[in-house]
């Protein structure tokens, strides 16, 4: 009777131990589950660094103090719209820029236009539609090529002077990038026209990106791989062409 009831006890003293073991095991593999991944501040500031490298330096001064006031910056967008039903540079764009900061650091807007032109945004004061979004960056491709040609490049110039002067009355910190529209296969009278709006660009204090370069020359036939049967629009391939040059430009990536 004695040796049973040491055996019972030994029996009960083995459960008590698995059982401990298999509570403290559970309890460990729940904190392992909810604990969260701590990234280090100079980790993430190092990351930021690196995303940043090819903005200008009052972009990235403007992110800086978004992050450190946890208030995000608005970047907005304008363009032209393509007719065909594209996932357009612009849309890629706001999903990398997005995808990359993250919404609590930086928001984006997209205003795309179909034929719009310089002359119309102005006489029809659609550009209060950009006022009222209040951005701290714009990126502006200003209708360039749908001015060639009927509006002037001296018009498509005041103009631009008429529609910055409203957009930057509701925000005076704005930072404004232009770019040229798609490029033109063998385009004569064009090119001058992208010239001068970096010229504009330059003399009056914007920033000026210029995504021509990521594309073949437009002299040569290559260039019509990325183009549409619509003058002077970019196919999906096209689109995508000016989306990597921009998100380089943005992200570094």
């Amino acid at each position: 009777m004695k040796i049973l009831i040491n055996v019972f006890a030994i029996l009960i003293f083995i459960s008590s131990l698995v059982a401990g073991k298999m509570y403290w095991n559970h309890q460990l593999d729940k904190q392992l589950e909810t604990k969260p991944t701590r990234v280090s501040a100079a980790e993430t500031e190092k990351d930021m660094q690196t995303e940043t490298k090819n903005l200008p330096e009052s972009i990235v001064k403007k992110l800086e103090k978004a992050k450190k006031i946890g208030t995000p910056v608005k970047l907005v967008i304008v363009g032209s719209a393509p007719e065909k039903d594209l996932k357009t540079w612009g849309t890629l764009l706001k999903e990398k820029v997005e995808n990359t900061y993250g919404t609590d650091l930086i928001n984006v807007e997209l205003y795309e236009y179909k034929q719009m032109n310089t002359l119309q945004f102005v006489k029809t004061k659609t550009y209060e539609e950009i006022t009222k979004a209040k951005p701290d960056i714009l990126l502006f491709e200003p209708f360039l090529l749908n001015d060639n040609g009927v509006v002037g490049i001296n018009n498509t110039v005041d103009n631009l002077h008429v529609i910055m002067k409203h957009i930057e009355s509701e925000n005076k910190a704005l930072i404004t990038i232009f770019q040229p529209s798609a490029p033109v296969y063998q385009a004569q009278n064009y090119p001058n026209d992208v010239k001068a709006l970096e010229t504009f660009a330059k003399e009056n204090g914007y920033e000026f990106v210029n995504h021509w370069s990521a594309w073949p020359d437009y002299n040569k036939e290559d260039i019509l791989k990325y183009l549409s049967d619509e003058n002077g629009q970019p196919n999906e391939e096209g689109e995508k062409v000016w989306f990597k040059f921009l998100s380089e430009y943005f992200t570094n990536s």
